[in-house]
């Protein structure tokens, strides 16, 4: 078995849960390219989006929304000994321009990778609200 460079994996991983997740591109191409055609979500008091389709048109939504701020993130990264699979772990904290003001929304998230045909694709993230006002 090949050994892993686990931080450069972790770095790759870094990089495309901040492309997907952070950056709040309006591109839904540019998000969608690490998404796995079975991924799924798990949204807080919602329905689960079931598969990149339904992804696809999840992400049309949320990209209409105004991010007035936004912070936390990864607290914790890790990458199995095979190198092909991945979770992370992290804490947010966003604000949301809404139609009669803003929104916050505060939580943690859970988010799973697998590496198919040698590229880390996302295959699903569950997240929480813990205080939304």
């Amino acid at each position: 078995m090949k050994e892993v460079d686990v931080e450069a994996e972790k770095n790759i991983l870094s990089r495309i849960h901040r492309e997907m997740l952070v950056d709040h591109t309006s591109n839904i191409d540019d998000v969608m390219k690490y998404v796995a055609e079975e991924a799924v979500l798990v949204p807080p008091n919602s329905p689960m989006i079931d598969g990149a389709k339904a992804i696809r048109e999840a992400v049309k939504e949320m990209v209409k929304t105004k991010v007035v701020s936004m912070s936390g993130g990864v607290t914790r990264l890790e990458v199995g000994k095979s190198g092909d699979l991945a979770y992370d772990i992290g804490r947010f904290r966003i604000v949301n321009q809404g139609p009669e003001g803003p929104v916050k929304e505060e939580g943690y998230f859970v988010t799973l990778y697998k590496k198919i045909e040698g590229q880390w694709k996302f295959m699903g993230q569950i997240w929480n609200n813990v205080n939304q006002k």
